[in-house]
């Protein structure tokens, strides 16, 4: 009987250590500078700086550098056909309205989709053009154990 527990304990345990890398690979850390207003959601937020992070099961945060604008939307995962180097912000375009659709992070294939907004369906049918735009994102900065950068 001990022997079975003990068994099925060190299976889950082996199990639990190969799902968590997992999970830590698809998190999502970027840097960008974004020259223009844009939504993510339902929120606009200014141009400027922005943190992009993932924060828990398919929760994006989408921050400014001084923290003033953020907004925190639900995303669903994505894969390309090939890896980037570079990390990507993809933006919906109608107009002047600058919609974040897609977020790719670096050296991987793997990235986030965010639904479409109410908004951006509106914007979308009253405008008769649209177009995407990409914003090349970068790795934050990475401290070293010293706490200098």
């Amino acid at each position: 009987m001990y022997k079975h527990a003990y068994q099925v304990l060190t299976a889950l345990m082996f199990l639990a250590w190969l799902v968590v890398p997992a999970t830590q690979a698809q998190s999502i850390m970027l840097k960008a500078d974004i020259p223009f207003d844009f939504v993510v959601g339902e929120k606009r937020l200014p141009s400027g700086e922005y943190h992009v992070k993932s924060l828990y099961q398919g929760a994006t945060e989408i921050r400014s550098n001084d923290a003033r604008s953020t907004a925190i939307i639900l995303t669903t995962g994505i894969q390309a056909g090939k890896i980037s180097d570079v990390g990507k912000l993809v933006f919906n375009c109608y107009g002047d309205y600058y919609f974040l659709s897609r977020i790719w992070a670096p050296s991987s294939d793997m990235g986030r989709q965010l639904p479409k907004s109410r908004l951006e369906r509106e914007v979308a049918w009253r405008t008769s053009t649209g177009g995407i735009t990409i914003i090349a994102a970068k790795s934050p900065a990475k401290k070293s154990s010293s706490g200098k950068e």
